[in-house]
């Protein structure tokens, strides 16, 4: 095999330094990048990844693929990339939607769950953990403000998840430690369903009520003793949400009364430090490592022994990760904030204390349980998690009709509701210059068919009354405090015809002005359909509502549903 270039490694190390600087603001999904004019011999190899390591991967490959590597046999070797989450890179690889020459989740915790469905579908398993080497590392921690962690004790202290149980079950919330200016404790994860560091830390949380680091079973995690810790901390979970990165994002923007604290990884809160200058009323953030265990996201680089997979591709496979192995493009992952995978790099900076984090830690490590423990214990969580109490608030406006935009808007809502769970509970709401209630707080379990045969059959007429019909769900709601209470606004235009707020500001001062008020609990979130929609409004409303914004056009409308139904 042809990997030895001195003067190319190089050449691609300083082309993958400039790519990372350019790559860091992208957050985008999907298929990231197919090669640039391929070379008519190349062999050309999918990578399925993790979005944690975007900027790094991406990067990474762009100088990879420039420096036109060969197999043994001379064929030029060149990568194309897919990024998705961690579960949901399972469901692909099952389902036959993906076949990747490479894969890497952000942690070996699903090895066991592709294996074993594998097994169930095709007799074998599919990866064979011993050969996957690890990319780059970084443990799952607890991201607080800092002023909110030196309350708990930071850095003098060890502080755990039972140290979040209590503050997230005491009716004094931040008060019990001298802060009452800080209110209620605000907890966010990322979803398990889709994500590793949500499925990290509900199996953390699962360990940490048992005081286990390894040996989990099932019989460990369907106690009550555990069912109780993790509903516990699943209590304080404004909500959920797909990646760690929105979570630091939102953080940094909206400040500590949008979250007290959320479960991320390590270079999140690394990451931080460039943008926290940015930010206009926040504190620097600091990472917590649980005192009881954490897992350490060490990103494993597997070639699955697939039929897929030819002699030549798995060749191809090796040299490409080799190359992400080696000391240049490690040192760059270094410089994002992640952990070398090569152990015999050294951590340095941006890894300190002067970016929030501790080198040192973590020093309690929890071993990756079975495919059927980890199964046991979403089952738990999903009976233990706060349920929703949801509006969903779509405009059947005129304008709908153009670009045939009420069809879409159909399949999406119908879409969305499929994803709820059966104990949600859900209202139903259409505006044009007025508002139309179809379901009122009525359990998802009891009248989904109805509900999907009616948002099926709505149609576009009237004007636009978006910021009365924001307030109009907000104020009507129900609210449970129990509950994730949230709004879902789905528009195509501009606000034509509202009467009691001409404007987004004099809407969220109203909605969020009070802290006492049931109305700043509910949490909002924007769909901007199509190219007429105001998505400066759409985004402001979104972060003053503590939610998040999301661009919908005709094509993608059902798909941007099902992503915003992780944060629920």
């Amino acid at each position: 095999m042809n990997r030895s270039y001195p003067r190319r490694m190089l050449w691609a190390a300083m082309l993958a330094i400039m790519l990372i600087v350019s790559a860091c603001g992208s957050n985008s999904g999907g298929v990231s990048s197919s090669p640039t004019n391929p070379p008519a011999n190349a062999l050309t190899i999918k990578f399925l990844y993790t979005s944690e390591k975007k900027a790094w991967v991406e990067a990474a490959t762009q100088a990879f693929n420039a420096a036109n590597y060969k197999t043994a046999s001379g064929k030029i070797v060149q990568v194309e990339l897919e990024v998705t989450g961690s579960v949901e890179s399972v469901t692909r690889i099952v389902d036959g939607s993906s076949q990747p020459a490479l894969w890497s989740p952000a942690s070996r915790l699903v090895i066991p769950i592709l294996n074993d469905e594998w097994v169930q579908k095709n007799g074998t398993e599919l990866v064979d953990d011993g050969q996957c080497k690890d990319g780059v590392l970084s443990p799952l921690v607890i991201m607080m403000w800092q002023p909110f962690a030196e309350a708990l004790g930071w850095p003098k202290q060890q502080i755990g998840w039972a140290d979040i149980a209590k503050l997230a079950t005491s009716p004094n919330g931040w008060a019990d430690y001298g802060k009452p200016q800080w209110g209620a404790f605000r907890f966010g994860h990322t979803h398990p369903d889709y994500s590793n560091s949500g499925l990290q830390t509900i199996v953390a949380l699962a360990y940490a009520a048992t005081g286990k680091l390894r040996g989990l079973s099932e019989s460990d995690v369907t106690t009550a003793a555990t069912a109780d810790f993790i509903k516990k901390v699943e209590s304080s979970v404004a909500h959920y949400g797909s990646s760690t990165g929105f979570f630091g994002t939102a953080m940094i923007e909206r400040g500590p009364t949008y979250l007290s604290a959320a479960a991320v990884y390590e270079s999140v809160v690394v990451s931080s430090y460039s943008a926290i200058k940015k930010s206009t009323d926040g504190f620097p953030l600091v990472a917590i490592y649980p005192k009881e265990g954490t897992f350490m996201s060490d990103h494993p680089l597997c070639i699955p022994n697939a039929a897929w997979v030819t002699s030549d591709q798995k060749e191809a496979a090796g040299i490409y990760r080799d190359y992400l192995l080696s000391k240049p493009i490690q040192e760059q992952a270094l410089q994002l904030g992640f952990r070398p995978g090569d152990t015999d790099i050294a951590i340095a900076s941006p890894i300190d204390i002067d970016h929030g984090v501790d080198p040192t830690q973590p020093q309690n490590l929890l071993a990756v349980p079975s495919a059927a423990t980890t199964r046991a214990i979403r089952t738990v969580w999903s009976e233990q998690k706060r349920q929703v109490n949801l509006t969903m608030l779509i405009d059947i406006s005129g304008s709908m009709k153009n670009e045939n935009r009420i069809a879409g808007a159909r399949e999406g809502a119908a879409a969305f509701i499929q994803q709820l769970a059966p104990t949600d509970n859900l209202t139903i709401i259409l505006f044009d210059d007025k508002q139309t209630i179809l379901y009122d707080n009525v359990n998802v379990g009891e009248k989904r068919d109805d509900m999907i045969k009616d948002v099926g059959t709505i149609v576009p007429k009237g004007g636009t009354a978006l910021f009365d019909s924001i307030a109009v769900a907000v104020e009507t709601m129900k609210k449970d405090p129990t509950r994730i209470n949230a709004v879902v606004v789905m528009t195509d235009g501009q606000d034509t015809n509202s009467e009691r707020y001409r404007q987004a500001s004099g809407l969220m001062d109203a909605l969020t002005g009070n802290p006492e008020s049931s109305d700043s609990d509910v949490s909002i979130f924007t769909i901007g359909y199509g190219s007429d929609a105001d998505e400066n409004v759409l985004k402001t409303i979104a972060d003053r509502g503590r939610g998040a914004y999301f661009k919908g056009t005709v094509e993608n409308i059902a798909q941007v549903y099902r992503d915003m139904s992780t944060f629920f």
